[in-house]
């Protein structure tokens, strides 16, 4: 697309030429994907409104699997995005986040190491994991690195666009794309540090259900300390994520931070969040 004349006081389009001309990195909200023709081809877009512009961004330059299910999966995320040509007429512009993770990676990454804190920010969230977006780079989370304890579903965690804090575990910058680890709940205070001191074996606690494998039953003692237990005999077993029993615990890892318990009885039906509502 050619750049067409305009005034360059008009605030609407200032940020748009400016990052056409210098290759500044603009950041939006992923709004939508659709079909545009682009250089004689049907292309699928996503699609940025900046300022009320409509930016269009090819789905070769998401950097992401060239699957516009894959572009659908992140609609709601925040990403970066450079732009590489302009419409006025038609008020919209193309933009590449290729390029803007390029760069972002190429200034940003070099400035850390293995253990430093970042935020990072959500763009996808699935069944098994997430992936976050850190300077360009975007790091596949598991869900065992969200949260201390037992993690059903991430996205009772976490939404795509949230902005949320972590820790670098792996860095290699040698490679093609980084190599990256990530872990979210390390950039929280462990809870597992007190369970000696707040839970004895033989004891009975309340507890929350969080999780109904095939192979037991998980209870939230606290919030991020998870105890699991077999299924329990009963005639009338009726549990769900949400409820609250009664367990006592049979044995304390603390090496493998693993508690292990068994269901006494029901004590109330009824959903809380993330089964976290205790304060001990």
């Amino acid at each position: 697309m050619a750049v067409k004349p305009l005034m360059l006081d008009e605030e609407k389009w200032r940020d748009i030429f400016a990052s056409r001309q210098s290759e500044r990195i603009l950041t939006g909200i992923l709004s939508a994907v659709e079909k545009h023709k682009l250089d004689d081809n049907q292309v699928d877009c996503g699609v940025v409104f900046y300022n009320g512009i409509k930016v269009l961004i090819p789905i070769t330059e998401m950097g992401v699997r060239e699957d516009w299910r894959v572009v659908r999966s992140m609609i709601g995320s925040e990403i970066d995005f450079i732009v590489k040509g302009i419409d006025v007429e038609e008020e919209i512009a193309v933009a590449s986040r290729k390029a803007a993770q390029e760069l972002r990676r190429k200034l940003e990454l070099p400035k850390h190491k293995p253990g430093d804190r970042v935020m990072v920010r959500v763009v996808a969230v699935g069944r098994d994991r997430i992936r976050v977006d850190l300077y360009g780079v975007e790091v596949v989370v598991p869900k065992n690195e969200i949260e201390y304890g037992y993690v059903a579903n991430p996205a009772d965690h976490v939404q795509i666009g949230d902005r949320v804090p972590a820790v670098i575990r792996e860095l290699e910058l040698m490679t093609d794309p980084p190599r990256i680890k990530l872990s979210l709940k390390d950039a929280k205070p462990d809870p597992f540090i007190d369970v000696p001191k707040k839970y004895r074996i033989g004891g009975e606690y309340l507890a929350v259900v969080t999780g109904l494998p095939p192979y037991g039953v998980f209870v939230n003692l606290e919030q991020g300390v998870s105890a699991l237990c077999p299924y329990p005999r009963w005639s009338n077993f009726d549990l769900e994520v949400g409820d609250r029993v009664l367990v006592k615990i049979k044995k304390i890892n603390v090496g493998e931070r693993k508690i292990t318990g068994s269901l006494v009885r029901l004590v109330r039906k009824g959903v809380l969040d993330n089964g976290s509502l205790f304060v001990r």
